[in-house]
C-alpha cells in the first residue's frame, strides 16, 4: 500500500466511528505548527511514573527543565503574534493553553512574584484518571511550561513552584514563580 492508499483507508474508517474532522494528512496543524494527540488516560501518568521509578525525585526535574525549554519556546513563537495583533503576551498564552487542551490558566497576580491558577491541567487531570488522590503536586511539566514562558517574556531566569494541585484535591493548580537570584 502506498502512502494515498492508506490515507484512504483510514479516513472511511473514522468516518465510520465519529462524524469529528480528521487531520487530513496523518498530520494535525493548529496555529502553524504540528501537533499530536495523546489520551491523558496514559500521557503523562505513565510517562512521569516511568520517570520515578527510574530516577526517583530526578524525574519530576527532567519533567520541569523539558517543559521550561518548551514555555521558552513557546513565549517566543506567541510573541511575534502578540505584537502583530497589539495582544498581551500572557493573555495569548494562557488562551492558547486552553485552545489545546493543556488547562484553563492565568495570572492572578503580578508582583516580586507570580501566582499563576490552572484549571483543568493536563498534568493533573492524567492521575486523577489513574489513581485518584495523590499526597503531592504531580504538575512537573506544567510548572517548567509556566516558568520557561515567564523567564522568556520577563528576559531573566525564573523558577516555579506548585503550591495548590487538583490531584491533591484542590480546586485548581496554583503556582507560584519567581526570579531566580544568582
Amino acid at each position: 500500500m502506498n502512502k494515498k492508499e492508506i490515507e484512504e483507508r483510514a479516513r472511511k474508517i473514522i468516518d465510520k466511528i465519529t462524524k469529528e474532522e480528521s487531520c487530513g494528512d496523518g498530520k494535525i496543524y493548529r496555529v502553524g505548527r504540528r501537533y499530536i494527540f495523546l489520551s491523558t488516560d496514559y500521557f503523562p501518568y505513565d510517562f512521569t511514573r516511568d520517570l520515578e521509578e527510574l530516577f526517583g525525585i530526578a524525574g519530576d526535574a527532567i519533567l520541569y527543565k523539558g517543559g521550561y525549554k518548551v514555555g521558552g519556546d513557546l513565549a517566543k513563537y506567541y510573541r511575534k503574534i502578540a505584537e502583530e495583533k497589539n495582544l498581551d503576551i500572557y493573555d495569548i498564552m494562557s488562551s492558547v493553553s486552553w485552545y489545546f487542551g493543556w488547562g484553563i490558566g492565568a495570572i492572578v497576580e503580578k508582583d516580586k512574584k507570580y501566582k499563576v491558577i490552572v484549571y483543568e491541567s493536563f498534568e493533573a487531570d492524567s492521575y486523577i484518571n489513574r489513581e485518584g488522590k495523590t499526597k503531592k503536586p504531580v504538575c512537573h511539566f506544567f510548572r517548567g511550561v509556566i516558568a520557561g514562558i515567564i523567564s522568556e517574556v520577563e528576559g531573566e531566569k525564573h523558577k516555579a513552584v506548585e503550591k495548590k494541585c487538583r490531584a491533591m484535591g484542590d480546586e485548581y493548580c496554583e503556582f507560584e514563580v519567581e526570579k531566580v537570584i544568582e
